[in-house]
C-alpha cells in the first residue's frame, strides 16, 4: 500500500488505484485479463506452427494451415479485445473514482465474449468457417461479439453521465474507443455481395480496429499510467491525449485509405490514403519525448511500475518503427503497387499489430492483475527477460519477412519467376522467422507464467 502513498497528490485516479479493490467492475476486469493472457498464451503456440508448416509443409497436424492461419488471425485480434475491456472498466472506475453503472451488465458481458470468442476458435479447428480473410469466424458470432461490446458501451455512457461534471478526458477516450470498435464492426456481421464493399468493411475491423478504436483505449491507459508513476502530471498529459485523440480518428479513417488503392475506390485515394498516414507518427514522437523528460525527473522505484513502463516502451519502439515508418513506407502508392500481399505486408503485421498494441495491452493486464503485489528482485529479472525475448523474437521475425518480403517483390513481381520457384528461395529466410518465433513463444510463455504467478498472489486482494 505505501506504492502509490508518494503519488497521492496526483489527483483522485491515484487514491483509487492505492487501495484495495473497492468496486467490482475492478475485480470482474481480472476475469477479462486473465483470460486475455491465456489466449495470448495460445497465440504464439499456434503462430509457431504455421511458421514451421511452411517450412515443412507436410508436418504433421490435426488442422490443416488454412485453418491454423485463420485461428492464429482471430487470436491476434480476440484476445487484445478481451484485454482491452478488462483495462478499460479498470481504469474508468479508477478515473472516476467510482463504481461502473452496472457490474452485473459486466459480468454478463465477460461470459458472452468468451462464449463467442471460444466459439470462433472451436468452429475454425473443427475446420468450420465462412472463408472471409481475417474474419474467418461464422458471422453469427460477430453479431454476438457486437452484441457485447453494445452492452459495453451502453455500461460506459451511463456510467460517464452518473457524474457528468467529473468526466476525465482518459475515461472519454476510453468510452469513445469502445464505441468505436462497436461501430467498425457491426458492417463485419453483414454479408455483401459487392466485393469492393466487402473489402473496404473489412479493413475496418483489420485496419481501424487497431489504428483508431484500440488507440484511444490503449491512450487513456497510458495518460492514466503516466499520472500515477510521475512520468508526467496530469496537465501535460491530458494535453497529449487531446491530439492522440484526434488525430486517431483523423489518421485512422482517411490513413485506412492505403488498403483501398487496389479495390475499385476512386485515385484520390492513392494520395490521401499515404499522406494522412503522416500524420499518425506525431502523438507517438510526443510521446517518446515526454517519457524521455519524465524518467529524468522521475525516478520509478518500483518493480511493478518498472515492468510496466518496459512494456509500454516495447509498445511505443514498434509503433514508430514497425508500424508508423515500416507502414509510412509501404502505403507510398508506387511502391505499394509491388509490395502490397507479399511478405512483407506480413513483416509489417507482425510489428504493427503486436508490437504497438500486443504489447500495450499486456502492460494494462500486467498493471491491473498485479495490484497489491510487488514482484521481487528475481521475479522482476525474469520478466523483462521475457520481455526481451519477445522484442526479439519479433524483429527476428519481422526483419526476415522483410528479407524475404523484399526478394520475393523483385524476383516474382518484378522479374516475373514462377511463384513456388521463387518461394522455394526464400526458405533460408522463413527457418529464420520459426527461430525467431520459437524465442518470441518462450518470452511469451515465460511473461505468461509470471503473470499468472502475480494473478495468484493477487487473487485474496479485494
Amino acid at each position: 500500500m505505501k506504492l502509490f502513498k508518494r503519488f497521492s497528490y496526483t489527483g483522485k485516479v491515484d487514491k483509487a488505484l492505492g487501495r484495495k479493490q473497492q468496486f467490482m467492475a475492478q475485480k470482474i476486469s481480472r476475469w477479462y485479463c486473465s483470460s486475455a493472457i491465456i489466449l495470448f498464451a495460445l497465440q504464439s503456440v499456434v503462430a509457431s506452427m504455421g511458421a514451421l508448416d511452411l517450412v515443412i509443409p507436410d508436418f504433421p497436424s490435426l488442422i490443416p494451415f488454412e485453418y491454423g492461419r485463420a485461428i492464429h488471425l482471430a487470436l491476434a485480434v480476440l484476445w487484445p479485445l478481451i484485454g482491452t475491456m478488462g483495462m478499460v472498466y479498470f481504469f474508468i472506475t479508477a478515473e472516476l473514482n467510482r463504481e461502473i453503472y452496472s457490474p452485473r451488465l459486466v459480468r454478463w458481458q465477460y461470459w458472452m465474449v468468451m462464449f463467442f470468442c471460444s466459439s470462433i476458435l472451436g468452429t475454425l479447428a473443427l475446420r468450420i468457417g465462412y472463408g472471409r480473410e481475417y474474419l474467418e469466424g461464422l458471422p453469427i458470432f460477430y453479431v454476438g461479439i457486437s452484441l457485447t461490446l453494445a452492452l459495453a458501451s451502453y455500461n460506459l455512457i451511463r456510467t460517464l453521465l452518473m457524474d457528468k461534471k467529473n468526466i476525465t478526458p482518459a475515461a472519454a477516450t476510453m468510452t469513445v474507443g469502445v464505441i468505436f470498435l462497436l461501430l467498425l464492426l457491426l458492417p463485419n456481421t453483414i454479408t455483401f455481395s459487392n466485393p469492393i464493399t466487402d473489402e473496404a468493411t473489412k479493413f475496418w475491423v483489420v485496419h481501424l480496429w487497431e489504428e483508431m478504436a484500440f488507440e484511444l483505449t490503449s491512450a487513456g491507459f497510458i495518460a492514466t499510467y503516466y499520472i500515477v508513476s510521475g512520468l508526467a502530471p496530469r496537465k501535460q498529459i491530458e494535453k497529449w491525449l487531446y491530439l492522440e485523440a484526434t488525430l486517431a480518428v483523423i489518421g485512422g479513417l482517411y490513413g485506412t485509405g492505403h488498403h483501398y488503392y487496389w479495390i475499385g475506390f476512386p485515385a484520390f485515394w492513392l494520395v490521401l490514403g499515404s499522406l494522412v498516414s503522416l500524420v499518425e507518427v506525431i502523438p507517438v514522437g510526443m510521446l517518446v519525448h515526454m517519457t524521455y523528460r519524465g524518467l529524468k525527473s522521475a525516478k520509478i522505484r518500483s518493480n511493478r511500475e518498472k515492468l510496466t513502463l518496459w512494456l509500454l516502451l516495447s509498445s511505443v519502439f514498434h509503433h514508430i518503427t514497425g508500424a508508423s515508418l515500416l507502414g509510412l513506407f509501404i502505403t507510398v502508392p508506387w511502391i505499394n503497387l509491388y509490395t502490397h500481399g507479399t511478405y512483407i505486408t506480413s513483416g509489417h503485421a507482425h510489428l504493427a499489430l503486436f508490437g504497438s498494441l500486443g504489447f500495450a495491452v499486456l502492460a494494462g493486464c500486467y498493471f491491473v492483475l498485479s495490484q497489491g503485489s510487488e514482484p521481487n528482485l528475481k521475479g522482476y529479472r525474469g520478466a523483462v527477460l521475457a520481455v526481451i525475448l519477445l522484442n526479439c523474437g519479433l524483429i527476428t521475425m519481422g526483419s526476415a519477412l522483410l528479407i524475404a518480403g523484399s526478394i520475393q517483390t523483385y524476383l516474382w513481381r518484378i522479374i516475373g519467376m514462377d511463384f513456388m520457384e521463387v518461394h522455394s528461395i526464400l526458405k533460408p529466410y522463413l527457418i529464420i522467422r520459426v527461430l525467431g518465433g520459437a524465442m518470441f513463444a518462450l518470452g511469451d510463455l515465460l511473461l505468461s507464467w509470471h503473470i499468472y504467478k502475480t494473478w495468484q498472489t493477487t487473487r485474496s486482494y479485494k
